[in-house]
């Protein structure tokens, strides 16, 4: 138990309802005896910031801009250091990082160190069709040694399905197709299920025994970050 935490800010809305996900796996996760043992946590959740994805496969506005102005907001606030619970978003973690003086925790590295220290090689990976295409994810794995297995066509459009109906509103609906869809075929061929997209953290609470989430796997390297002794 550290002695003092830093004071962690959440750059959010990325999607809304992964955020709030995160920020409550945050909570659950930190070893503390009672409400005091928590960290200082600001969640600022700006719809507002433009498409990650847009941007990177059709050419749609910067959301640097947007991502940079509410990193400094959240800097203002007293934020130590900053969360960014989104995958396609540390495309962008080098220009977050470059407008404020805090640290800027990096999804991605956090991931796949956590990954491979548990044994995962072959991560059967649950991502948007964005993710896939974008290949920011596909490409750290392997570079670290990990071999993704992906679900096929129709399989992946169904969690793309999910993942829109997530932004919808529709997430009940979402929960039970998922739930299905993580216990295929598909799954079974890696050697673990790994959910890489923090939209969908919130569709399977309860994780198959050695699956991980990207969402969890981040939510402690910031723990660990903010934990000062």
């Amino acid at each position: 138990m550290p002695t003092r935490w830093k004071n962690v800010g959440i750059l959010g809305g990325l999607g809304p309802l992964a955020c709030a996900h995160f920020y409550a796996r945050l909570v659950e996760l930190t070893p503390a005896g009672n409400d005091g043992g928590h960290p200082e946590v600001m969640l600022l959740s700006s719809p507002d910031i433009p498409s990650r994805l847009a941007h990177l496969l059709e050419g749609g506005p910067s959301p640097v801009p947007a991502l940079q102005r509410v990193a400094r907001r959240l800097e203002d606030a007293g934020s130590e250091l900053i969360a960014v619970p989104s995958i396609t978003t540390q495309a962008f973690l080098d220009e977050i990082a470059a407008a404020v003086a805090v640290p800027v925790v990096d999804m991605m590295t956090a991931v796949v160190e956590q990954l491979h220290t548990a044994g995962v090689r072959r991560p059967a990976l649950a991502v948007t069709d964005g993710t896939r295409r974008a290949g920011l994810l596909h490409r750290a794995l392997t570079a670290a040694g990990l071999t993704p297995v992906y679900p096929g066509r129709d399989d992946q459009a169904r969690v793309q399905e999910c993942v829109t109906l997530v932004k919808a509103g529709r997430s009940r609906t979402a929960r039970v197709r998922f739930r299905s869809l993580s216990s295929g075929s598909w799954a079974a061929a890696g050697d673990a299920l790994v959910i890489g997209c923090t939209d969908l953290s919130p569709l399977l609470p309860a994780l198959p025994p050695g699956s991980h989430d990207v969402g969890d796997l981040y939510a402690r390297a910031v723990l660990a970050q903010a934990a000062t002794s």
